[in-house]
């Protein structure tokens, strides 16, 4: 079974955010893929493991915090650089980056340059295509 390849795995259950941060994605020439849900993301780190993660923080199915905490705790999964994208109270979720160990936040609404800084992180020798 073949494996596909990606830099960056959205986590959002909103249609729209995935879609819009597709484009920003794409047009900055990294891969993603997306998923609705940390169930389906546990499924999809198990195939394969992307360089960064954009997680909001209200999911259907989990806290994102705890997803975070989870996969920071993990050896396989702690080198994956994540990030909130949340339109939750910023002193929460400051403190709670600390705490779960993400590797920033954006708040909603966003500013285009905020992906800019993130992304010109990742390591562009690396990306697929």
């Amino acid at each position: 079974m073949e494996v596909l390849q990606y830099d960056i795995l959205i986590i959002d259950d909103s249609k729209f955010i995935i879609k819009l941060l597709t484009e920003i994605i794409e047009l900055k020439g990294f891969s993603c893929r997306s998923v609705e849900n940390t169930s389906l993301a546990t499924i999809e780190l198990n195939k394969y493991l992307p360089k960064l993660i954009f997680l909001d923080i209200n999911l259907p199915d989990s806290n994102g915090y705890e997803f975070c905490k989870n996969l920071k705790s993990t050896e396989k999964f702690n080198q994956i650089l994540v990030y909130y994208f949340t339109g939750i109270a910023e002193a929460e979720v400051a403190i709670k980056t600390l705490e779960t160990k993400a590797d920033g936040y954006l708040m909603k609404p966003f500013n285009l340059s905020d992906f800019n800084n993130i992304l010109e992180h990742l390591d562009h020798s690396n990306v697929v295509v």
